[in-house]
């Protein structure tokens, strides 16, 4: 019996911590972006001018801030291939709608809904797993 009592809790604990961390994954983007108007910040320039993107959840309607990627310095002209990837996050599985904006140095910041790119997010596998054979 005490074996049994003690299998339940170990099981219910790895369902709690299962539960706690629900499903965790990371978001990787690549946008382009064309300074020509508005250029990048750099360590001599720091107003009127781009410090970030941000990148939102924009599935529910409401703007859910995701993680944000630094200008590249000083750029000018137009850019290819910038990039980035957020810590872990909390993400249901299903079909979600990301938004990417630019941010000026006093903060003003684009339409999250103007530049969108849509992505499937899977469930996460199980936190345990076992099998027996006989």
């Amino acid at each position: 019996m005490r074996r049994v009592m003690a299998y339940l809790c170990v099981m219910g604990l790895l369902v709690a911590a299962a539960s706690a961390t629900g499903g965790q994954h990371t978001v990787s983007v690549s946008l382009n972006y064309d300074f020509t108007t508005d250029n990048a910040c750099s360590t001599s320039v720091t107003k009127g001018c781009l410090q970030q993107f941000n990148i939102y959840d924009v599935t529910t309607g409401t703007p859910v801030k995701l993680f944000s990627i630094t200008a590249p310095a000083g750029a000018s002209g137009p850019v290819t291939g910038i990039t980035g990837t957020s810590a872990a996050l909390t993400l249901h599985s299903g079909v979600h709608i990301f938004g990417a904006t630019a941010q000026m140095a006093d903060g003003t910041e684009s339409n999250p809904n103007a530049s969108t790119a849509t992505a499937t997010t899977l469930p996460s596998s199980p936190a345990s797993f076992s099998v027996t054979v006989n």
